[in-house]
């Protein structure tokens, strides 16, 4: 049978008035109804039903029992039935998705109410704002009106502060549970408040631990809200206020809170302890949560801070499965599972936090195979799309050592012609960057030019830069607009939003990949643009600004302007090279004295980890530098300083500009010697070269 077609433009018809037998009959199935007695609730509405064919209070009254009859496993239907409804009463999905249409009749809230809920339960957490959005200018009016639904209005905030986090907004969260406190606790006392539970519409007997129940919610809410903001010193404060309700029991989910603030706070052993002492033995909750997958995964969280990044690895493969375990369930099947249980599979969040465990165990390819998945559900998070190239960059060249390799330096001398005297040799062309090119950046494959696509869109996805305004603020605006940037929350699903200062982090790390990506393209003008982008950013540490240097250095000398690449290349101005971003400012009163977290670095080995190292490395740089301007004797000065901490065995490069430096000057019998000592096998050996080698070369390669 086909659905019937409501037009939304034309008048709802009209509903007529309710008669003494119709009112026995609401009263009967609502008394049945409290009694959990769905199925004679069911029977009763349908009968009034059939004669109020045109009232949606009664056609929904009838839809929920039939919902609640079925053990709320009847999702399909309930919603195709609540549609209907919405439809007779003019607001189908087009209305509800106006952004300036709010809800006309007060005195239908709970149809919406129940829509929203059940978007909640299928996670379609945007939808159900948009929709229960329309409902809260009637709120007052409701409770105004219908005095007995004021548990319903609770409801509906309620509903509204949990959809903002799971959107991750808690700027909005926190108004509305300020909301919720000064109209349903300030000025009342306990006894006329309820608790989040159905009621009928003659109200009941309201106790104080009702009243405890709908604080406890609030301070979860209020303390998830704060550890979205990092506010740690506040989260410890709510956390002991929601320990105090209940003083001789620790429930579960401030058990979750409190492991959470010790591991956002640095105290991992604390955290990993707290998570130990949890129950094991209740595999799915009553709200549809698999506890298990849950344990495994904080488990990986935390040994991927304290770089055990193969330990979490394995934790994340056994939360991985208890959660296909608890999909497959034969009790929860999909068509038999209750609507509470319809979002309890995390396949993505765990896809996600698998790449990037992956990533940092230096697996790139399943890395990629892991994040690529993920990137259809979170593709508005910029932190996914820079992970992505990450992987790139990691599969093209997982590290400098690669360079030093012997089939590397293998390729200085390429080979030889001729016999005796006229034996010659053949240099090698110089190391070539091997990519992986698979002919377009649309397709998602572990090349550079993929990479490159995914910092753009990184880029993209970030908040304007504030260096990028050229107009400089006023200073009596100076520090509204810094408050204002404090307040910024960008989204970075599914994680906590970023904050100015992660976001300034964070850009600094894609503008630094994206002028690598592009040296590694030749694409040089792009290279020039991000590194002179990077090398200005206020939150660069100072492992990015030593690679900025490197890489405008770079351009500089393709582009032919040595003197500015001169200039990028002083070692004598380098003071601090940790990969770690500036320490942020904070009031000394939000640093816990009493309990030190464990001391943070990178999650990544770091090369050059020392001074230096990086001295050296940047010299060598230079040296180059020197020799393509045509200063030799700077640039052999400059070579074999930094040969002393390179350390051995030599890249390969180095051998390159050595002999090239040699044969420019016209030192032959240096050159005969490097190659004598390094690679004999292309060379006859003959005893007298072998004591000229050994004087000659020595004073080169001892410093190593």
């Amino acid at each position: 049978m086909n659905e019937p077609k409501y037009d939304e433009n034309a008048e709802m018809p009209s509903i007529p008035a309710i008669t003494p037998s119709q009112s026995d009959l609401m009263k009967l199935a609502t008394q049945e109804f409290d009694k959990k007695n769905f199925s004679a609730a069911f029977s009763l509405m349908g009968k009034l039903a059939a004669q109020r064919t045109t009232d949606p209070k009664v056609l929904h009254n009838k839809v929920v029992a039939e919902f609640y009859q079925s053990g709320l496993k009847n999702k399909d239907d309930f919603n195709k039935n609540l549609q209907s409804v919405c439809k007779l009463i003019r607001y189908g999905p087009r209305r509800l998705s106006s952004e300036t249409e709010a809800l006309e009749d007060v005195d239908q809230t709970v149809i919406f109410y129940n829509q929203s809920v059940l978007l909640y339960h299928h996670r379609q957490y945007k939808a159900a704002l948009e929709v229960l959005e329309k409902v809260v200018p009637s709120l007052e009016p409701l409770v105004s009106l219908y005095p007995t639904e004021e548990n319903l209005s609770r409801k509906c905030v309620l509903l509204l502060i949990e959809l903002y986090l799971c959107t991750y907004q808690p700027e909005k969260a926190m108004g509305r549970i300020a909301y919720f406190e000064k109209t349903y606790f300030i000025g009342k006392p306990a006894t006329q408040i309820t608790a989040d539970r159905p009621t009928s519409s003659s109200g009941g007997e309201r106790s104080d631990s009702s009243v405890d129940a709908l604080r406890y919610k609030i301070g979860l809410y209020k303390t998830r809200c704060l550890l979205m903001f990092k506010s740690l010193k506040s989260s410890k404060r709510e956390l002991k206020a929601l320990l105090a309700i209940h003083p001789n029991q620790q429930p579960l989910s401030v058990t979750y809170l409190k492991c959470y603030l010790d591991y956002l706070r640095g105290n991992y052993k604390k955290a990993m302890k707290g998570l130990s002492s949890l129950p094991q033995t209740q595999v799915i909750s009553e709200h549809g949560e698999c506890l298990t997958m849950m344990y495994y995964n904080n488990l990986a969280c935390i040994h991927f801070q304290m770089k055990k990044h193969h330990l979490g690895a394995l934790h994340l493969r056994k939360s991985l499965q208890e959660n296909e375990n608890a999909i497959k369930d034969p009790r929860y099947t999909e068509k038999d599972r209750p609507l509470n249980m319809m979002g309890m599979s995390r396949h993505y969040e765990l896809l996600y936090n698998m790449g990037i465990q992956l990533l940092h165990c230096g697996k790139s390819q399943p890395a990629f195979d892991c994040l690529i998945q993920a990137v259809q559900v979170y593709q508005t998070n910029p932190r996914l799309w820079l992970r992505l190239a990450e992987c790139c960059i990691q599969y093209n060249r997982e590290n400098n050592d690669e360079d030093r390799k012997l089939e590397k330096r293998l390729e200085v001398i390429q080979g030889s012609v001729g016999n005796g005297i006229h034996r010659k040799l053949i240099l090698g062309p110089g190391l070539k960057k091997e990519k992986q090119s698979s002919g377009s950046s649309a397709i998602p494959a572990t090349t550079y030019e993929f990479a490159s696509l995914c910092l753009r869109n990184a880029l993209f996805l970030l908040p304007e830069d504030p260096l990028d305004f050229d107009s400089a603020p006023s200073p009596e605006n100076v520090d509204a607009s810094k408050s204002q940037q404090d307040m910024l929350m960008v989204p970075a699903p599914p994680g906590n939003p970023m904050r100015s200062v992660e976001v300034a982090n964070l850009r600094c790390s894609i503008l630094c990949a994206a002028a690598y990506v592009s040296l590694s393209l030749n694409d040089h003008l792009m290279a020039l643009n991000y590194a002179r982008n990077l090398l200005r950013q206020p939150r660069i540490s100072g492992a990015q600004r030593y690679l900025g240097n490197l890489y405008m250095a770079e351009v500089l000398v393709i582009l032919d302007r040595i003197s500015d690449a001169v200039n990028h290349l002083k070692p004598e101005d380098l003071e601090v090279i940790s990969p770690c971003p500036p320490e942020e400012k904070t009031d000394k009163s939000e640093k816990e004295k009493d309990e030190p977290t464990e001391e943070k670095g990178p999650l990544y080995p770091w090369s050059p980890k020392e001074m230096i190292h990086a001295k050296k490395i940047m010299q060598y740089n230079l040296a180059v530098t020197y020799a393509i301007r045509g200063d030799f004797d700077k640039s052999n000065a400059n070579l074999s300083e930094s040969v002393a901490a390179i350390g051995t065995p030599l890249p390969a490069q180095m051998f390159f500009l050595k002999l090239y430096l040699d044969l420019m000057e016209g030192r032959r019998i240096t050159a005969q010697n490097v190659i004598k000592d390094h690679f004999g096998h292309m060379t006859p050996n003959r005893v007298e070269n072998q004591v000229i080698s050994k004087s000659s070369s020595n004073a080169w390669h001892d410093n190593s």
